[in-house]
């Protein structure tokens, strides 16, 4: 899992495999995010095209 701080944009991969409450580079609390895996990206995408195809 990697993560990226939105307040530095400081880019790790936790060792505890847990998520992380605060940024270790510059410490702002709840600053923390998930940085999404191209996978990720694929199934959104795949998902709002299910859905416009639906409402036509």
């Amino acid at each position: 899992m990697k993560v990226h701080c939105t307040n530095c944009n400081y880019q790790y991969s936790p060792r505890s495999g847990k998520m992380p409450s605060k940024c270790p580079y510059c410490d702002k609390q709840g600053s923390i995010e998930k940085i999404k895996e191209m996978q990720q990206w694929i199934d959104e995408i795949a998902d709002e095209e299910v859905e416009k195809s639906s409402r036509c």
